[in-house]
């Protein structure tokens, strides 16, 4: 672009030379030095959108979801749904995860073993670790959040979604920094059937109307993917 600018200046200003010194030339029609002068104002205008469109840019969106407890007989063959956020993106199969200081022995074992089928898929690789901005992270958290038992129909047992983070023009990249939790307030929450449900989360899938996924809604003590919740991990991560 530079170089094409720097020629563009100099036959214009050429063209101005040789007007302001032929006396013949000054009498050109009014209309072409418009027609010059709107050339000028085009390649300005030119100039000004290309640099615009070199800025980088950042934006960021996010998407999370919980499971519940409760009894259930709903059950359906749907295809595992992916999280809004997460469609069309083009993600790493290779996440960093990491815990939170205060996550007790028993929710960490929960959530290895969440990673452990996962990474048995082979769709995904989770290795414990921090990465790096521009990597895909998972950071493994515990809640306390609490429901008057005595109205409420259900219970949240934990929480977690995608974080999409993303960077255009020089030094472009998408990643996922997730998360996954688990609320402490009831015991019935720290299982491995809901550590894989979050972390299903954290990948970018949303929640299924099959009670055989690990990601139906309602807590079934489901822990192996179904053909559904690999097909979606797979719509993500092998596009």
């Amino acid at each position: 672009m530079r170089l094409s600018t720097g020629l563009t200046w100099i036959v214009l200003a050429g063209v101005a030379v040789a007007i302001y010194r032929d006396p013949q030339l000054k009498t050109l029609p009014a209309t072409w030095l418009t027609e010059a002068q709107q050339m000028i104002t085009s390649h300005q205008a030119t100039q000004s959108s290309d640099q615009t469109a070199d800025t980088t840019s950042s934006t960021t969106s996010s998407s999370a979801s919980s499971s519940t407890s409760t009894s259930s007989t709903t059950a359906s063959s749907d295809a595992t749904p992916i999280e809004s956020n997460v469609q069309g993106k083009t993600l790493a199969t290779t996440y960093y995860y990491h815990f939170k200081d205060n996550v007790p022995t028993a929710v960490r074992q929960e959530f290895e073993r969440a990673v452990a089928t996962y990474n048995q898929t082979g769709i995904v690789k989770l290795v414990a670790g921090t990465g790096t901005t521009k990597q895909n992270q998972i950071t493994f958290f515990v809640y306390h959040k609490a429901v008057d038992q005595q109205t409420a129909q259900t219970i949240e047992l934990g929480y977690g979604g995608p974080n999409i983070i993303e960077q255009t023009g020089w030094g472009a990249y998408t990643a996922n920094h997730a998360k996954a939790g688990i609320n402490v307030d009831y015991s019935a929450s720290i299982k491995q059937s809901v550590a894989t449900h979050e972390l299903g989360h954290a990948l970018g899938l949303d929640h299924s109307t099959s009670t055989t996924s690990v990601m139906y809604p309602v807590d079934q003590g489901v822990t192996t993917l179904s053909t559904a919740d690999i097909n979606a991990l797979k719509s993500i991560y092998q596009n």
